[in-house]
Order: C-alpha cells, then sequence, then structure tokens
C-alpha cells in the first residue's frame, strides 16, 4: 500500500457482516422480512451517521425512521428514547473495547503478551466507524448536554478492561512493582492506543503501516516496563 495519503485507519478498515438472503423468508414484489437484531442494527447504523452528518440535537426520530427505513413504532419498542438510542450507540460501539476479549498465543513472554493486547485494541479502536463515531461525538459533547451525561454514565460503570487485567496478573506475580492498576492503566493506554486515536483525529499520517504501529506501541511499553522496573519495592 503506498504511504502517501493513507490514514492508519485504511489499514485496519473492518468489513461490515454479510447478511445473506433467506429466500424462506422472502414473498414475491415484497422486502425481507428482517429479524429484531437486524432492524437494531439498521437503526444504530442510521444513529450513527445522522450524529456525524446533523449532531445530536437535530437527530429526530423522523429522521432516523427515515435513515433506517424503520417505522417509529418500531424504533421506539427497542429503544425507550433517542438518548437511551444514542447511549446504546456509544456504548456497543465506542466502549466495547472494556468488554472485549483479547486472545493471546500461548507461552509468550508477558511484555509479548502486553503489545498483543495494545495492538489489538488499536486495531478495534482505529476502524473508520468507529473513529466517524468518535469524530462526531467530540464534535458535540461541548454543545450537548446530553451527550456529556450519556458519555459520564458509560465512563462510570464498568471499568475492568484487558490491560488492567494485565496490570493485575503481574501484581499477583510480582513481576513489577505495580501500585495503582486503574491509573497505570489510563497512562500505558494513552501513551500507545491513545497517541495513535490523537494522530487519527488530527489525521496525523505518520505512522502508514500495522507493522509501524506494532513497533510504536512495542516501544513505548518497553519504556513504560523500565519505568516501572526502576521503581523500588514498596514505593510508588
Amino acid at each position: 500500500m503506498p504511504a502517501t495519503g493513507a490514514t492508519i485507519s485504511d489499514l485496519v478498515r473492518v468489513h461490515s457482516r454479510a447478511h445473506p438472503p433467506c429466500s424462506d423468508r422472502r414473498c414475491a414484489g415484497r422486502p425481507p422480512v428482517l429479524e429484531g437484531g437486524e432492524r437494531r442494527e439498521l437503526i444504530l447504523n442510521a444513529a450513527c451517521q445522522i450524529l456525524d452528518d446533523h449532531g445530536y440535537h437535530s437527530a429526530s426520530m423522523d429522521k432516523l425512521a427515515h435513515m433506517s427505513g424503520m417505522s417509529k413504532k418500531t424504533i421506539y419498542q427497542m429503544f425507550a428514547s433517542k438518548e437511551d438510542l444514542f447511549r446504546t450507540l456509544i456504548s456497543e460501539r465506542l466502549f466495547d473495547i472494556k468488554r472485549m476479549a483479547v486472545h493471546c498465543p500461548a507461552g509468550i513472554t508477558p511484555e509479548a503478551e502486553l503489545v498483543h493486547i495494545l495492538v489489538t485494541i488499536a486495531t478495534r479502536v482505529l476502524a473508520p466507524e468507529r473513529m466517524c463515531l468518535v469524530r462526531a461525538i467530540v464534535g458535540e459533547i461541548r454543545d450537548s448536554a446530553e451527550i456529556r451525561r450519556i458519555m459520564q454514565s458509560i465512563e462510570l460503570c464498568g471499568n475492568s478492561n484487558q490491560i488492567e487485567e494485565w496490570l493485575l496478573r503481574q501484581q499477583a506475580a510480582g513481576t513489577w512493582p505495580i501500585d495503582d492498576v486503574e491509573d497505570l492503566a489510563i497512562g500505558l493506554f494513552n501513551m500507545t492506543v491513545g497517541k495513535l486515536i490523537l494522530g487519527e483525529l488530527f489525521h496525523a499520517r505518520a505512522l502508514v503501516s500495522l507493522s509501524e504501529i506494532e513497533a510504536n506501541i512495542r516501544r513505548w511499553v518497553r519504556i513504560f516496563l523500565a519505568g516501572l522496573s526502576a521503581i523500588e519495592p514498596g514505593r510508588s
């Protein structure tokens, strides 16, 4: 892939899951009958697009119904309110990395395991549809009290994630002098994945390949672990 004009998200593009046609659910001259999960995804896709195009305040249920091809009645059957719909959208498509499982190869070192976790998270976070949602939220959060409330409510529930779990395992094993797991997890995320997110948000294009992303993360992991090793046991 040529380096010129390439963004990180171009390299981690996630293809949407295709829904093959089911002949037993079709009638001549009628659209296919969608299951609940498919209707829900269409509504969330429409909500994401409308948030990006028009902003939260202009994201009316009428617009959502028109863009998703669903009736307002169907939307309200699945989501209690507009705020509930967008809370679901942000929680499932932005904060799901807190709950996602990362399967590491067996027999690797703790350092290699941490690099693998962070590269997996970076690949998921930098997917184009996710970055589109991030940009839309960044554009709205200053002026929309509802979006701020949604972000705060999501942030307050369930802080468990793969980085914290890795730190807890190392803390239990005594590998490094780890004191504040939550603070260290935030710092490690910011110096690796967070740095890449900022670059993508501002269209910085220094990293143009997945191998360079991995090399960058590996470098900062080594700096982080060297810093931990320099701490005397029992001292913060």
